[in-house]
């Protein structure tokens, strides 16, 4: 194991690395794709997941169930990291940047519909 762990550690900092442009890179996407919308994302101090504050016309849960069955984007909602109140969202930032920027996408375009029936 001693001679193996100079190479495991060496292969630990690239994935790190990999792991830290792909969450900053999603993050900065994120900032940019809501600023000119409802939703507003807050500080994040670290980690994988970043939150996103929704507009109050629907609960957590509508939000998070009309995501996921028709528009096949998870999310996860507020409750689940014990916020008080709603609206929250939680996304992974650990996505794929293409399906990262597809599932922001959808997002949008459901805020859209429900703000303009």
């Amino acid at each position: 194991m001693q001679h193996a762990l100079a190479a495991l550690l060496e292969t630990g900092a690239g994935i790190r690395a990999a792991i830290a442009a792909r969450t900053r890179d999603n993050l900065l996407w994120l900032r940019d794709s809501l600023q000119s919308s409802a939703f507003h994302v807050l500080g994040v101090e670290g980690g994988w997941c970043a939150t996103i504050r929704a507009p109050r016309i629907r609960s957590e849960d509508e939000w998070t169930l009309e995501l996921l069955e028709r528009h096949n984007v998870l999310v996860q909602p507020g409750f689940f990291f014990d916020f008080d109140d709603e609206a929250y969202l939680v996304v992974s930032l650990l996505t794929p940047p293409g399906e990262f920027r597809e599932g922001v996408s959808r997002l949008l375009l459901l805020a859209r519909d429900v703000s303009n029936p």
